[in-house]
C-alpha cells in the first residue's frame, strides 16, 4: 500500500476536501484555481455533508463538493475518472441546480413576504454567483485542445468580439493526464495545488518544492497510516471501484490485444485488494470488533484471516 492515498479514489477525495476539519484545504484549492487575489474566499459552508464512511460503492450525491461562502458564491468541485457521452452537458446540468435553487428559494420568500401596502412583492431575478470545477482524469476527446493545454476556464462570452457576456456562472475543467507531458512552472497557487494532487500518492516522499503549510497538512491527512481500520476499509472499498474502473477503460482500449497481460494485471489487483482487506480485519479485531460485525463492514467473510485463539 502506498503511503498516500490516491485522491482520484472517490473516497479519498470527499476525505481530504468534504470535511470540516480539512475546510482549510478546500478554501486553499478554491483560491488558487480561481487565482483569488482580489476577493478570495474566506470562509465557507458545506452544503452536502456527507457521513465520511457510509461509502458503498455508487454516488450517492450529485456532486463530490458542494459549498458557498458566506457571501453567498457557491461552489461545486468533481473528480471525474472516466470520459462519459455528454460530459459538458452532465457539467452544465450540475452548475445549473444552484442556479435554479437560487430562483426557487427566492420565490418561495416571495411568497411568504407581503410587499408594501398590500401589493405583492417580486423577485428581480439577481443570482450570485456559481462555480464549477471539474478535475479529469481523462482529456478531453478529438484533441480538442493542445497536448500543453490543461487548464480550461469556460464562462459566456460574445463570439464576436470575445467580451464576456455574462461573468456569474463560470466551469473550469482540468485534463489531469496531460501533466504526464508538462513542467509545471510551480510559480503560482495554482501550479502547486495541481502539482500536489497529481504526485499526491505516487510517492513516498513529501515533495520539496511544495513548502507551504497547507501542502504539509494536505499531506499529512492524506496518509494512509493515519486513517482508522474502519476509514482504510471505507477507502478499499472506494479504491476497489476506481480500479474496476480503470479496467474497464483499459481493457476497452487493448480488446484484442495483450489479453495474457491484462488478465495477470486484473489478477494482481484483485489480490491486492484482499490481501489489504484482510489486513484491515485483522485491525478491526485488534480493535475489539467482533466477528459479525467484521464480516457486515467487509461484505467478504471468506477473506478473513484465520487467527487462533489466545489464551487469556
Amino acid at each position: 500500500m502506498e503511503r498516500y492515498i490516491n485522491p482520484f479514489v472517490d473516497y479519498g477525495f470527499k476525505k481530504l476536501f468534504a470535511t470540516e476539519a480539512n475546510k482549510d484545504l478546500l478554501i486553499s484549492f478554491l483560491n488558487a484555481i480561481l487565482d483569488n487575489t482580489k476577493d478570495p474566499v474566506i470562509d465557507l459552508h458545506y452544503k452536502n455533508v456527507e457521513q465520511i464512511g457510509e461509502f458503498n460503492g455508487t454516488r450517492t450525491n450529485y456532486f463530490d463538493v458542494y459549498c458557498e461562502t458566506m457571501a453567498g458564491r457557491q461552489f461545486i468541485v468533481e473528480m471525474q475518472n472516466s470520459w462519459k457521452p455528454y460530459f459538458k452537458d452532465r457539467t452544465v446540468y450540475y452548475a445549473a441546480k444552484p442556479i435554479r435553487d437560487q430562483g426557487l428559494k427566492e420565490l418561495e420568500a416571495v411568497k411568504e413576504k407581503p410587499g408594501k401596502k398590500g401589493k405583492k412583492t417580486k423577485w428581480n431575478y439577481r443570482l450570485n454567483e456559481v462555480y464549477l470545477i471539474a478535475i479529469m482524469n481523462f482529456t478531453f476527446p478529438k484533441k480538442e485542445y493542445g497536448p500543453e493545454s490543461y487548464f480550461h476556464k469556460v464562462m459566456l462570452s460574445d463570439i464576436d468580439n470575445n467580451h464576456v457576456f455574462y461573468d456569474k456562472l463560470t466551469l473550469y475543467y482540468v485534463e489531469m493526464p496531460k501533466l504526464d507531458n508538462i513542467q509545471l512552472q510551480m510559480d503560482t497557487p495554482r501550479d502547486r495545488w495541481i502539482y500536489a494532487l497529481y504526485h499526491l500518492w505516487s510517492s513516498d516522499e513529501y515533495p520539496e518544492e511544495l513548502e507551504e503549510e497547507v501542502f504539509h497538512k494536505l499531506y499529512e491527512q492524506a496518509e494512509y497510516a493515519r486513517f482508522t481500520p474502519a476509514q482504510q476499509l471505507e477507502y478499499e472499498r472506494s479504491r476497489k471501484v476506481y480500479l474496476d474502473t480503470y479496467n474497464e477503460i483499459e481493457g476497452g482500449r487493448i480488446m484484442g490485444r495483450e489479453e495474457g497481460f491484462e488478465a495477470g494485471h486484473a489478477k494482481g489487483l484483485a489480490e491486492g485488494e484482499a490481501k489489504a482487506i484482510s489486513e484491515i480485519a485483522l485491525k478491526l479485531r485488534a480493535e475489539g470488533f467482533d466477528e459479525e460485525t467484521i464480516c457486515k463492514l467487509t461484505g467478504r467473510p471468506s477473506q478473513l484471516p484465520h487467527i487462533p485463539h489466545q489464551p487469556h
